[in-house]
């Protein structure tokens, strides 16, 4: 398939894995990432997402320059030690942040929380102005959320699968989530995304555990993991385990 999802990902089923990044002392944010980036890596994952993950999902105050600035001294840091792609999301929804970023970073890809629909509390994105931005970052791919956790829908919107048929167009692929962080996406919406997108790229993007892996992934083109690969979950601080990594990416292959 000739698009940039899988121009990135040649792999049949990549595993993206995430990058949290919480406030504290920039050296301890820096050593942090390193070690799960280490770990990530050594355990076989296919890519990494690096995500200001200490901003809330509708606090539009929260992408300031200076936050922007944090995340792309680590996101470089993690380029420059990473043999494999990262990508870059900016807390809550910041696009033009987030293809800044991975431009001035050496960033492969972006993730958008969401990439149409309206949402209680939140900005939509503007399709018009999207796609003008994007003229400048033709390279980058994006990742687009539909439907994604923590947002809520205004009604009247567009259904999961009209959501989906529009992101198609927008994104270089198409994400879809639970309802909260470590919350799989459900069989049904997974089969609703799959058939509206065709054969355009299908994402997971939470939720997705050594054991419900091979079912969702029987759907999905790859999946963005963080969760899974903790023994607490997403903690402040919480390191990633390499035995967490290797269990998961064990079960990948098995369906690779």
């Amino acid at each position: 398939m000739n698009s940039l999802f899988h121009k990135l990902f040649p792999k049949k089923k990549p595993i993206i894995a995430m990058i949290h990044v919480f406030n504290g002392k920039r050296q301890r944010q820096i050593d942090k990432a390193l070690e799960d980036v280490e770990r990530l890596q050594r355990g076989g994952v296919d890519g990494l997402l690096v995500e200001n993950y200490d901003c809330g999902y509708l606090d539009a105050n929260c992408a300031t320059d200076e936050m922007a600035e944090r995340l792309a001294e680590i996101a470089l840091t993690v380029r420059k030690h990473s043999k494999i792609p990262i990508g870059v999301n900016v807390l809550p929804n910041d696009y033009e942040k987030a293809l800044s970023v991975a431009l001035s970073t050496g960033g492969k890809f972006i993730q958008m929380d969401h990439i149409t629909g309206d949402f209680v509390g939140c900005e939509s994105v503007e399709a018009g102005e999207y796609l003008w931005a994007r003229k400048f970052y033709s390279n980058i791919a994006v990742f687009g959320g539909i439907h994604p956790k923590y947002y809520e829908l205004v009604e009247p919107t567009c259904s999961l699968a009209e959501c989906a048929k529009k992101a198609m167009v927008l994104a270089d692929a198409v994400v879809v989530t639970g309802q909260i962080t470590g919350d799989p996406a459900t069989f049904d919406d997974l089969r609703v995304a799959r058939e509206a997108l065709n054969e355009h790229p299908l994402v997971v993007g939470s939720g997705l555990t050594p054991e419900n892996v091979r079912s969702q992934l029987a759907i999905a083109d790859g999946a963005i993991v963080g969760t899974a690969f903790k023994k607490r979950g997403v903690e402040p601080g919480e390191p990633v385990s390499r035995e967490l990594v290797e269990r998961f990416m064990e079960e990948v292959e098995k369906i690779r």
